[in-house]
């Protein structure tokens, strides 16, 4: 899974579309280790939580959000800079 706009041209959500339903549809017990950061959608489409995995194992260090932190600091500029221009700050 991942982000950018030539990763959405090429259909990554497609494709992560059809990971999510291969992984909800398998009738296995679903064992998930974690070793590094696991955020958004590839969290989601990798067996992490939401899909209620028999075993979830994460190392000491590993990170599990929502957003990976350089994601989320480009939405909040994006977010205070719409902002300052509708209050004509800028």
């Amino acid at each position: 899974f991942m982000v950018g706009r030539e990763y959405e041209a090429g259909g990554i959500a497609k494709d992560g579309a059809k990971m999510v339903t291969a992984v909800a549809c398998a009738n296995v017990p679903k064992i998930t280790v974690i070793i590094g950061g696991s955020y958004g959608a590839g969290n989601y489409g990798m067996c992490g939580r939401a899909y209620g995995p028999r075993f979830l194992y994460m190392w000491p260090n590993s990170r599990i959000s929502v957003m990976g932190g350089e994601q989320a600091a480009t939405v909040l500029a994006t977010i205070t800079k719409d902002q300052k221009a509708r209050e004509g700050k800028q």
